[in-house]
């Protein structure tokens, strides 16, 4: 009953209890509940378990190996090029996403805001934090951890539930340790870094694989503005790392500073420059859950209804994922575009409706008639020639990195 609550249009800045109380009384109009009755039960810790179980069974349906081998055999041929590249299973997007909690949590939680004004004048409210690891090639959660907003952002990145994939995160993340544990546990990692960069620079090259000497010895910070190289720094402790800085050639004042183990004979400076790019992904991921999977606050400060709501939010995404994986198997579709998928609200209600009411055949139509919509309806549309030249559209940039030239790797 609650899926199908998810996967109804938000307007509110948060889901309410109320529209689930009302949602069981019209389903159940011989035997409704009091609101007392609804919180007693969603308060319970057998209700929370239920829906980590839930969550659980439905994650489990992505390690299937029939799943799999679907899922390897319609890669977009330039993805698995890119995997070949650098030679990992897949590439790992760790991020973390905030969720409001009402105002009363405040008492109950260290979770205070940290200086986020609301639009509304209101003064920031206080907040869970979700922390996601997102697997590219199953555009899904990798595994979820919620903490609360002032939890530390390296200590839910675990390296160790992977193995010989990439692991791209933003600056939030830059940490030496961090970094060994990620090299320890067989992985590669990509992570902005900034400018402040701790360390002497042991070897600088340019784009054109020439030598530049003149970089030796320099720390990052000292580095001209316009400055596109691909360094070896090493610091202190003689922790020593790859750091490639690229310019913004729209903005003088500005460059990229990004921190990585790739080594030089997989990707050139460029290439790892464009790949960080690919953590914008994970952006619009938590946006389409948030707008269309009630990934956001519910009215209350309840530890376990408030877990209860954020793990069906997770539910229904994983879900919606899913079905899109079998749409894209049946059709032989590539791409298709996850803020789509994830609107069609409508087909996905009516499914968990006839879940809960109709017989094995009707819902196995319905999933079928489901399967065709996605196909239909969330193809990715061609790129505006804006989010061309920007490289925006996600299958464009992936192309774009396989297959820029490398004058390291030139044809006798």
């Amino acid at each position: 009953m609650q899926l199908k609550n998810m996967c109804a249009p938000v307007k509110k800045s948060e889901f309410t209890l109320c529209s689930m109380h009302e949602s069981y009384n019209r389903l159940h109009p011989d035997n409704t509940l009091s609101h007392k009755c609804i919180h007693k039960q969603l308060q319970s810790d057998e209700s929370l378990n239920t829906v980590k179980i839930l969550l659980s069974e439905a994650l489990s349906l992505y390690q299937s190996k029939a799943f799999y081998r679907e899922l390897k055999k319609s890669l977009p041929e330039d993805l698995d090029k890119l995997l070949t590249e650098l030679k990992v299973k897949d590439i790992i997007l760790i991020d973390g996403t905030e969720i409001d909690l009402s105002y009363s949590c405040a008492d109950n939680f260290s979770c205070k805001g940290k200086g986020r004004l609301r639009l509304d004048g209101k003064p920031p409210r206080p907040g869970l934090k979700l922390h996601v690891a997102f697997s590219v090639i199953k555009h899904t959660f990798e595994y979820i951890e919620i903490t609360e907003a002032v939890g530390s952002e390296r200590d839910c990145v675990h390296p160790e539930r992977f193995n010989n994939c990439l692991i791209i995160a933003d600056r939030g993340y830059v940490n030496e340790e961090l970094e060994k544990r990620i090299a320890d546990s067989g992985n590669l990692f990509l992570i902005r870094g900034k400018s402040n960069t701790a360390g002497s620079i042991t070897k600088a090259v340019s784009d054109e694989f020439a030598e530049i000497k003149e970089f030796k010895g320099l720390k990052v910070n000292q580095l001209p503005l316009d400055a596109n190289a691909d360094l070896q720094v090493e610091s202190a402790r003689g922790h020593s790392i790859r750091v490639i800085v690229r310019h913004h050639k729209h903005n003088d004042d500005s460059c990229s500073i990004i921190r990585t183990n790739i080594p030089g004979d997989r990707l050139c400076a460029k290439q790892i420059y464009l790949l960080y790019r690919l953590r914008w992904t994970i952006e619009l991921f938590n946006k389409a859950n948030k707008q269309s999977s009630c990934l956001q606050s519910i009215n209350s400060a309840d530890k376990n209804i408030i877990l209860i709501f954020l793990l069906l939010s997770v539910l229904v995404s994983v879900i919606k994922t899913y079905c899109g994986h079998k749409a894209r198997f049946e059709n032989n579709l590539k791409w298709l575009s996850m803020l789509k998928l994830h609107k069609r609200n409508a087909v996905f209600k009516k499914l968990y409706e006839a879940l809960l009411s109709k017989g094995l055949s009707t819902v196995y139509q319905i999933f079928k008639e489901l399967l065709d919509d996605i196909a239909l309806n969330a193809k990715r549309s061609m790129p505006s020639n804006r989010d061309r030249v920007e490289l925006k559209d996600l299958p464009l940039l992936i192309w774009e990195i396989v297959n820029h030239p490398r004058p390291d790797r030139k044809i006798a």
